[in-house]
């Protein structure tokens, strides 16, 4: 938001239409991410037993989200600098112990206190430093004409700024910082609330298996366009661990009377408990109990039509209010997607302790624990 760009154009231009339109391109990018962020974990140097790998799935589900992301959006050439990669990962946990630390602040406080929380330990200002060199050089190859332009989240950032002011270097680094800091949070988690699910549902595995397999024998332009078993099984994770307990969060800005006559002073925050929403009997059948194919099976779904987890529908908050929703979703989804054909066809997996208690609360956010481990091993 601001003068530069008021209606945030450019990153919605970015993330809805440039990023979605390349995601079929993006594929094999994605699952190079994925294949060597498992096998990162895998070679950890912490021993196995029976061949079965502990692994610690909050480092698990950073080290996919981060593998994905900066090739995605820095791309390759800053993705295979040892140093810029690790500065995006001391970014990444810097942006995570902001968000939670800033729950406890009031928000007129958060634009101090977030950049100054952002700014510990020198991440950011690395990461500035690099894309402001890779910035110009893109800008420079772009004005010479040069066809060699990668296609990634610098180029279209850079493709989506129409004015001056908006294709100046330090407004392009900033910009492709804040998609990055964008993905930083939602991804992870959603990876680990998945796993955790799946590894407690092991009866549902078998069926995903048989569906993934049955895809992978199709022609590689029609991967991924049919799986209503594991966009229901993303679907349904969502809907029982919602990433946190209120969602479309908005500040009124003048006085509003609701239609059943319920008034707010401005000045106050509004929001959906999406959460108590998405866990009301009147919306879902049995809804605090996990039902993986839950929408599969829906019966209200028209003509068969398979339900994704990109979908907009009433009473499902994850990708925020109808009118204004996340632009980012099919690229979340895709990530999903090709880590779970991936984790699904080579690996046995489950969770080290049985019995250990998976999530806990923190002010409104509901958070899967860091420190659960599982099992895998390699089939």
């Amino acid at each position: 938001m601001g003068p530069i760009d008021p209606h945030d154009a450019v990153p919605i231009r970015v993330l809805k239409t440039l990023l979605r339109s390349n995601i079929p391109s993006l594929r094999p990018q994605i699952q190079d991410a994925v294949e060597q962020a498992f096998e990162t974990c895998m070679n950890d140097g912490r021993s196995a037993s029976d061949g079965w790998k502990p692994i610690n799935t909050y480092h698990f589900s950073e080290e996919i989200s981060l593998r994905v992301n900066n090739k995605i959006i820095f791309g390759e050439r800053l993705t295979e600098n040892p140093d810029f990669f690790q500065a995006t990962r001391g970014y990444h946990r810097q942006a995570l112990f902001a968000m939670l630390t800033s729950h406890y602040f009031p928000h007129w406080t958060h634009k101090l206190l977030v950049p100054g929380l952002l700014a510990l330990g020198g991440a950011m200002k690395k990461i500035e430093s690099y894309l402001t060199v890779e910035v110009a050089q893109r800008l420079h190859d772009m004005q010479e004409g040069r066809k060699e332009i990668p296609s990634d989240g610098i180029t279209w950032v850079i493709e989506a700024s129409t004015t001056n002011d908006q294709r100046a270097v330090k407004r392009i680094v900033q910009q492709v910082i804040s998609v990055f800091f964008a993905s930083a949070h939602q991804l992870p988690v959603l990876l680990m609330f998945s796993i955790f699910r799946l590894c407690e549902h092991p009866e549902y595995t078998k069926p995903l298996i048989d569906e993934v397999e049955t895809m992978l024998k199709l022609p590689a332009t029609d991967h991924y366009k049919n799986l209503p078993l594991l966009e229901s099984f993303l679907r349904e994770t969502a809907r029982h661990d919602p990433l946190d307990s209120l969602s479309v969060q908005r500040k009124v800005l003048k006085d509003f009377t609701f239609a059943d006559g319920t008034f707010v002073p401005a000045g106050n925050v509004i929001c959906v408990p999406q959460q108590a929403v998405m866990r009301d009997a009147k919306y879902y059948d049995q809804p605090d109990k996990f039902l993986p194919f839950r929408f599969a099976d829906d019966p209200s779904v028209e003509n068969g039509a398979v339900q994704k987890f990109t979908d907009l529908k009433p009473h499902f908050y994850l990708w925020g209010a109808t009118a204004k929703p996340c632009p980012g979703r099919w690229y979340a989804s895709a990530v999903m997607q090709q880590f779970f054909v991936h984790l699904l066809t080579k690996y046995n997996f489950k969770l080290a302790d049985p019995k250990a208690e998976l999530t806990f609360s923190y002010t409104t956010i509901v958070s899967p624990r860091p420190g659960i481990e599982i099992l895998l091993q390699e089939r």
